[in-house]
This record gives structure tokens, C-alpha cells and sequence, in this order.
């Protein structure tokens, strides 16, 4: 079956860069902050072909020549011809594509089709394997144009106001609009929340429009309230979205548990679009570390392979690499770890291959900035983050050796797998572990401190959080990190659902089997209180009505509507399901239950081949998988878990 063909890498390019050029802010386009690539304007596309003879189509984004033969004076040359006959037996066919509105791509059908086994080059003549998607698999269906879906949304409720109209749509959405029965001039104010759309000046998306003939359209924007200066005017939306299967589910008859479910489950799918978001509303961008962690979450929902490959093959980028991934130096680290988690959940060997060209660009471009002593500290530009949160990032921070260090790691684990030289990583990295013990490590403490070389061995959970996570700690040390950090009140708390990921993983993987349901009840349940029908970028219960929405000194910035406050779908399936992928691609998994602080739950988990069924009560627990190498941990006891068999284990 034919399909379309890139040079690898070309459509998430070319997609990244319409998707950071589409910010609106304040009625008005706001420029990406971090360097974006473009697409190559040529590229040659050849394959080596046997055949009994034939036509064969050609159909191409921009003009294309043709070659058909492989010695200088064995070759016929068709220019721009779209349909070709070739002669019995063995050829190579040889075209370049260039002058594309988008991006150079190919679809070719007959005795010979465009598939995953060509190969292409940007006229350097490096080629490498090409890039494709099955959804692309008719000519109409062009790579050029990002396949989401729509359907009719229509609002809820019309109120009428003094000078103008406010139209509810029930929900925060993503939609495009079309306003009817207008004057010559109209103002619309898009807001997630009421006082926003009701606040022109400070509303984050409005519009000054000049429709014609009493009709204007926008683009795909995020809102759940429209407001327009005109009484008689009309709305018709199209909710567009990314068309992925829910695989996985949690239900646990509580209703503010299975209400944040569920509000996290619609809140991630709706910032899953070409690929993972941040949030759908301000950014509408593509942050490594937001993306690391809507891995997790996609993994115990949608399973999506082709989003998670997309999302990485964008954020690596293009040769030559200067400067950090989103400018943001733990960043970089983050999508190298990505890699690896997503080869785990896959096993694609041949994305590794693909992308490891681009991996050890990235990877040289880190190690090339350490310091004499093999720490990264922050050069110009760099961003030096870890999270929103006081730490003492004088020199080498603690937090970003962790990361650099689970980063080479990671290299070394990636070219094991692919046979490639790691140029030394995985002994860097050793060197490197050493040496955040020996400058770190307060060994009067037991804990981490952020920075050596300020001497005010000043404790963070950050610091703390990541050594549990990504050192090969002792059992000794992550009891002190967790008595005397975690549980410790009088060190600074962890206050955005970004870094809750991490402290809620540390309480979970410590056995600590009350508070995430404490904290899904408390801090993630306060938002589902507050009326949110999505889950908010950051949340303090201490502040009400519109101080909520306020963020970055604006009293409307803070995204309503945020993927990494979708990690209760995570949480819950990895630690009270207890399914997790101990092999590559789930051909060995634990199935580890555990009720928590809940008296039942009923979980779907997806695997790349079947599912898990998880049914737990205080009766008895029931699990069943449609697929084999599974293992069931109950009561210290191990069994395997056979493809399609009801496993029961009675509680009394």
C-alpha cells in the first residue's frame, strides 16, 4: 500500500514550526522564545527496485524530476513526469522533490509504491531512511495538513448583557468559530473563565474583526465562554480534535476521585494535538519535560505511539544543535531520558535508529558544555529551572547533575541497543555520580543540598525528590530522604501540580499508601470544587473567585487547562492498578494492586497488544490480561499471570 514519504523528521518540523507561530496573545501574535527549525527545500528520495514491469504514478508537494537507472550512461530522466513506465528487472529509482509550499514529500503508487523502505537525502548525499505514518495513505490525504477531527459544538447557554452577548459552552473546549449576523465590526473576547471573557483589556485571546457580508471565522482557539459586542450575532463552533481511542479506565465509585478521572482525562485529551502541549490556551507549545511526563499518563489512556514520536522527533530538533531544548538546560536531559522510556513502552528499534543521529548531536552539545570538575552550570542563554520554586542555584545545582547524569546513562542504554560507540557515556556518568555524592551529599543531614558552592547547604524536596528517583541510592538513603525531606514540614512544599508528578511517585514508590489519595482528594479535587472542568496549571486552595486565574502578574495567564495536572491517570493505574512494564514493550509486566486509601476500584490498563483488567474490593481482588508475561504481586506472593485467564484472590 502506497503512502506518503518524507526525509525523516521533515513533518514534525514543518508541523512544529505552524504550531509555535500560532500563539495569540493580547490581540496579537507572540514569537517563539526558542530557536525553531525549518524544513529542507529539497530532498531526494530513492529506492532499488525489482520488478515484472509497469506504470507507475508520481505525485509530489512541489515540482519533482525523475531518474530511473543507476550508471551515468544506464539512466533515463523523466523531469517532471507523473506517469512512468519501467522496463522488466532490476533499477533504481532516483526523484527529487523541491519548491514545496510545505515541505518536500512524495507519494508514488503502481508496480512500485512509496513506503517505509525508501530512503532520502537533502542533496548531501547522507541518506537514511525516510519518514512516514499509515494515516497517509491515499494521495488526497496530504501530509501538509494535520489530520484532526471536527463536529458541531454548540453552546449551552446565551446571555444577554448590556453591550453585547455571552455565549457558555458548558466546558472548556477547543473550537474554531464562526460568528453570523454582523455589522461591519465586531469584538470577541475568548475566555476559559467568565470574568475573562467579560474582561476585554485582559482577556489572553480576543479579536478585532471585519467580517463580510455579516460573516467572520477564527481559527481552532481555547474557551469556554465567548463574549461578542453585538447583540445580534451568532455562534457556530467546531470542536476539532486528535481523534485517539481511550483505552484505559479508573472507577472507583468515589465520586470526587472518579470526577478528577475523568476531568484529568479530558484535560489531557485536549492538549493532545500534533503533538504533546503544555496547555491549550496561552502556550499552545512544546516543553521537553511537560512532554516526559504526558508519556506516563498517555501510557495508562491512549497507548498513542505515533503522538509520542511525533512529540520527540519535534523537540530534538535539527542539525546543528546550539543551544538547549526550550532554552532549558535540565530540559535537554529530559528528552534524552524520553527516549529511552519511549523504547521501553515500544520497542521501535528502528525510531532509535532514526533519531541517534540527532541524539548524539544533542548529546555532544551537553557535554561540551561541562566545566572542568564535569558539572553543567548555566552559560548564557541557558535557562537554569528545575521548577517554579526558591532553590540555590548558585553554580552547579544539584538537580540538573542528577538529570545529566540519568541523560548519559540513557545515551549509553540507547547505543547498547542500537550497537552504536557511546563515546564514553556510560564511565562519564559514573564519574559524575561520584562526584554528586561527594559534593551534594550532607552526610550530617542525610540529604542533598542544592548547591556546594554557595555554603548555605540549603534543602530542597526538588534536589531530594530527583536523587530517590534517578541515583542508584541505597535503602538507607532513601529512608532519609523521605524522613527527613518528604515528611518533613519545614521544607519548602512542592506547590505545582509539575513537580507533585515527582513528590507523588517518591510517596508511591515508598509504600506510603494514603496520600495520593489525599492529595487527588485535596489539592486536585479543591479544582473540580471550584466548577474547573479541566485540571489547572497550578492551584492554591488558599485563594478564591478570580485570584485562581491570575499567573506571570496578569490576572488572566494561568492555563485552566493543563497536561501535567492530568498525572492522577498515571498515579492511579501505575499504583493502585500496580501495572507497570518491567521489559521493552510490555513483554514482561508486574501486575502489583494495591488499594491505597480506597475501598474499591475497577481499571482497564492498555498494553501495546491487549489490556489489563484490575477489579479490587475489600473482598477480594480479580485480574485478568489478554495478553502473556505478566507476573501478579499480591500479598508477597508472585505468580504468573496467563494470556486470558481470570486470576481471583480472596481477601477473607
Amino acid at each position: 500500500m502506497a503512502q506518503w514519504i518524507w526525509k525523516f523528521g521533515e513533518f514534525e518540523i514543518y508541523h512544529n514550526a505552524l504550531v509555535h507561530n500560532r500563539r495569540l496573545q493580547y490581540g496579537y501574535r507572540e514569537p517563539p522564545v526558542w530557536k525553531i527549525e525549518s524544513p529542507d527545500s529539497a530532498v531526494r528520495f530513492k529506492k532499488r527496485v525489482t520488478t515484472d514491469g509497469g506504470e507507475i504514478w508520481i505525485y509530489a508537494s512541489g515540482y519533482f524530476a525523475v531518474t530511473v537507472g543507476t550508471g551515468y550512461h544506464d539512466r533515463n530522466q523523466y523531469g517532471g513526469r507523473s506517469r512512468i513506465t519501467l522496463e522488466p528487472g532490476a533499477t533504481e529509482i532516483s526523484i527529487t522533490v523541491s519548491g514545496a509550499d510545505s515541505f518536500p514529500c512524495l507519494f508514488v503508487d503502481g508496480v512500485v509504491s512509496t513506503d517505509g523502505a525508501w530512503s532520502a537525502d537533502n542533496l548531501t548525499g547522507d541518506f537514511s531512511p525516510v519518514g512516514t505514518y499509515l494515516q497517509f495513505d491515499t494521495v488526497s490525504k496530504s501530509p501538509a495538513v494535520f489530520p484532526f477531527c471536527r463536529e458541531p459544538l454548540p453552546y449551552v447557554r446565551k446571555e444577554e448583557l448590556e453591550h453585547g452577548l455571552l455565549f457558555d459552552f458548558g466546558k472548556e473546549t477547543f473550537a474554531a468559530t464562526t460568528y453570523l449576523n454582523t455589522g461591519d465590526r465586531l469584538f470577541v473576547s475568548l475566555g476559559e473563565s467568565r470574568e475573562e471573557a467579560l474582561d476585554p483589556e485582559w482577556s489572553v485571546i480576543h479579536f478585532d474583526l471585519q467580517p463580510e457580508d455579516g460573516t467572520v471565522s477564527i481559527p481552532p482557539q481555547a474557551f469556554r465562554y465567548i463574549y461578542a459586542d453585538d447583540k445580534t450575532v451568532e455562534i457556530h463552533a467546531e470542536y476539532e480534535y486528535l481523534p485517539l481511542r481511550r483505552r484505559g479506565s479508573f472507577h472507583t465509585g468515589e465520586d470526587i476521585i472518579d470526577k478528577v478521572w475523568e476531568t484529568a482525562a479530558y484535560t489531557f485529551h485536549l492538549n493532545c494535538r500534533e503533538f504533546f502541549f503544555d496547555g491549550i490556551k496561552r502556550d499552545r507549545w512544546i516543553w521537553s519535560a511537560d512532554a516526559y511526563q504526558s508519556l506516563f499518563v498517555n501510557r495508562y489512556l491512549f497507548l498513542d505511539r505515533d503522538i509520542e514520536k511525533r512529540t520527540l522527533i519535534a523537540l530534538g530538533g535539527k542539525k546543528p544543535f546550539q543551544c538547549h531544548i526550550n532554552t532549558i538546560m535540565d530540559y535537554s536531559f529530559f528528552w534524552i531520558i524520553s527516549l529511552w522510556e519511549y523504547y521501553k513502552t515500544y520497542g521501535d528499534k528502528e525510531f532509535l535508529y532514526h533519531i541517534h543521529p540527532q541524539l548524539r548531536e544533542v548529546m555532544a552539545f551537553c557535554r561540551g558544555r561541562t566545566d572542568e570538575d564535569g558539572f553543567m552550570r548555566g552559560k548564557r542563554g541557558d535557562w537554569v529551572f528545575i521548577d517554579w520554586a526558591p532553590m540555590d542555584k548558585t553554580g552547579a545545582l544539584c538537580g540538573e547533575q542528577i538529570l545529566y547524569a540519568k541523560a548519559l546513562r540513557t545515551y549509553a542504554d540507547i547505543c547498547g541497543v542500537i550497537s552504536q560507540f557511546d563515546e564514553g557515556c556510560r564511565e562519564t556518568a559514573e564519574v559524575l555520580r561520584r562526584s554528586i555524592m561527594d559534593s551534594f551529599y550532607d552526610t550530617e543531614k542525610r540529604v542533598f543540598i542544592d548547591s556546594f558552592e554557595s555554603g548555605k547547604r540549603n534543602v530542597t524536596r526538588h534536589s531530594n525528590i530527583l536523587a530517590y528517583l534517578f541515583l542508584p541510592l541505597s535503602v538507607q538513603q532513601k529512608n532519609d530522604i523521605y524522613e527527613h525531606v518528604l515528611l518533613n514540614d519545614d521544607v519548602t512544599q512542592i506547590t505545582t501540580p509539575y513537580f507533585k508528578f515527582y513528590e507523588n511517585q517518591v510517596h508511591c514508590e515508598h509504600g506510603n499508601t494514603t496520600l495520593l489519595e489525599q492529595s487527588i482528594r485535596e489539592y486536585y479535587g479543591s479544582m473540580v470544587h471550584t466548577g474547573a472542568t479541566t485540571l489547572y496549571e497550578e492551584y492554591d486552595p488558599q485563594k478564591s473567585g478570580v485570584e485562581h486565574y491570575a499567573m506571570y502578574g496578569n490576572p488572566y495567564e494561568k492555563s485552566l487547562c493543563h497536561a501535567w495536572s492530568a498525572s492522577p491517570i498515571y498515579l492511579l493505574g501505575c499504583y493502585r492498578a500496580g501495572v507497570r512494564n518491567t521489559g521493552i514493550a510490555y513483554d514482561r509486566f508486574e501486575v502489583r494492586p494495591e488499594l491505597g486509601d480506597l475501598k474499591a476500584f475497577n481499571a482497564v490498563v492498555p498494553l501495546p497488544d491487549g489490556e489489563v483488567q484490575v477489579c479490587f474490593d475489600s473482598k477480594q481482588l480479580t485480574v485478568r490480561s489478554t495478553v502473556p508475561g505478566g507476573t501478579l504481586i499480591f500479598n508477597r506472593e508472585e505468580c504468573p499471570l496467563p494470556a486470558n485467564r481470570l486470576m481471583i484472590r480472596k481477601l477473607q
